[in-house]
Formats: C-alpha cells, structure tokens, sequence
C-alpha cells in the first residue's frame, strides 16, 4: 500500500511549501482535485516534489449521466482534456463520479447510458494510458433522483461490463451501512485505490480515522491481508491534527 493525500485536503490555495512538506511527511502520491482554481499548478508542484500523481476529475456541472446531450459533449471533452493533461504528467489514474438521474423513476435508463458512455470513456483512458477508476457515491436519501453507483450491486455491474476498476470511498461505504471488509473481498482485483476518511455513519464528515473509535477501523488491516498494492488516498478535512500525529510537520488548510 502506498500513502497519498488528496489536494483536496490541503484547500485551493496552497503552495509549493506545502508539497514539500506532504513529500517530508511521507507520502508517496497525490491525487488531485481538479475543480480546484489552482489545479494545474498543483499538477506542476506535485512533479517538482516528486510525488505520484492521480487525478479526481470534476463532476459539479458535469452530470456524467444527463440525457442532455448538450451537456454530455462538453462534460465529455472535459474530462478527456483533463485525462490528457493527468498522462502529460505521468499520472496514474482518474477517479469519475458516475453521476446522477435527474429523477429516481430514470434510473435504470440512467444506469444504461452511464455504463455505455463509461466503456467508451474507459477505451479512451487506455489510449491515452490512463486507468480509468468508478467511485461508490451516497444515495440520495429523499429518493428524488439516484445516484450512480450508490448500490454495490449496481457499481460491481458497472465496473465488470464497462471494464474499470474501483476506487473505494470508505466515507461512503460507512453512510451506505455497507460491511467494508465484505465489500474489499468482492471487489477482489478490481480494487485500485482508496479514499480513506470516518464518519459518525450519518454524514459524509472527513474526518481522520482514529484507532478503536473509527468507524473505519481494521480498513488498513483487510487491504495489508490481501496484499493490495494502489494508493490509500487520505481525503480528510483536518489536516493539520493529520500532519501532527503522523510527522513532526503541520501546517493548516487555507479557506
């Protein structure tokens, strides 16, 4: 396993200072976060630093499942420009967001056309050299649109026909009331990566897991038991309590 952060944790304003100090601390790879103002510079921070790079690509306004087809072509030449930009930096790998039915009664058209636009996508990914990766999402509680993928069933469906690997959301997992360690055991050689974060099982709060009250704990223990080898992505909010206890380093998020 190897220990990354996402930029998303250090904020949208941070300097090279703070790559250097995510290199001190020991982390071997960030995953960035594009919707970020500041992402490319930080794509060109993380190279100076000798980090790993990933990329979240955005998804606020680039509903990856819309029927608009308008909205579809440039949320799809969004995101092939960004997965080129991640291979011009020797990046590794693409988290997407499956996006959203607009309402809960389309979804299993919805589901169809992501799986169908998510092969194509994936197809894409591989020419440019790039693993493409499906995040699990939350479920919208009111049940007024769906979101994809927020069951296992239906993400494990995705992955296996659009042929993607997973990036599994422990955060989510934890909201979902799903058992993690059933969940790392059926994703099996699909697994590519982590986002690793706890939650009161209520929220999607960010926090840092923390020894025998996590809600994430025995997370690290599964993945070492089954030898996984992708980033372990720290998607935390408190960074510096983060930076306290595992290193001398801290430093705080900017707003």
């Amino acid at each position: 396993m190897k220990r990354w952060i996402s930029t998303w944790s250090i904020g949208p304003n941070a300097e090279l200072a703070h790559f250097q100090k995510i290199k001190e601390a020991g982390f071997a790879g960030v995953e960035i976060w594009c919707e970020h103002k500041r992402a490319l510079v930080y794509l060109e921070y993380a190279r100076q630093c000798g980090l790993e790079i990933g990329m979240h690509l955005p998804f606020h306004d680039l509903n990856f499942a819309t029927p608009d087809i308008a909205v579809w072509n440039h949320a799809e030449k969004v995101l092939i420009e960004w997965m080129k930009k991640l291979r011009e930096y020797e990046g590794v790998h693409a988290t997407l967001h499956g996006g959203y039915a607009w309402a809960s009664e389309e979804r299993d058209e919805a589901v169809e056309k992501v799986k169908k636009r998510l092969t194509a996508m994936a197809a894409i990914a591989a020419e440019l050299g790039v693993e493409l990766l499906l995040e699990n999402l939350i479920a919208d509680r009111l049940n007024y649109s769906h979101h994809i993928a927020s069951h296992f069933s239906e993400w494990k469906s995705l992955l296996d026909e659009a042929n993607v690997k997973a990036c599994l959301d422990v955060g989510h997992l934890l909201v979902m009331k799903e058992n993690i360690e059933d969940v790392i055991a059926k994703l099996g050689g699909l697994l590519a990566a982590v986002h690793y974060s706890d939650n009161d099982g209520a929220s999607d709060l960010h926090l840092l897991p923390d020894g025998k009250n996590s809600a994430a704990n025995g997370v690290l223990e599964t993945l070492q038991q089954m030898n996984f080898k992708g980033p372990i992505v720290y998607e935390v909010k408190s960074v510096s309590i983060f930076f306290a206890r595992y290193s001398s380093l801290c430093f705080r998020r900017k707003k």
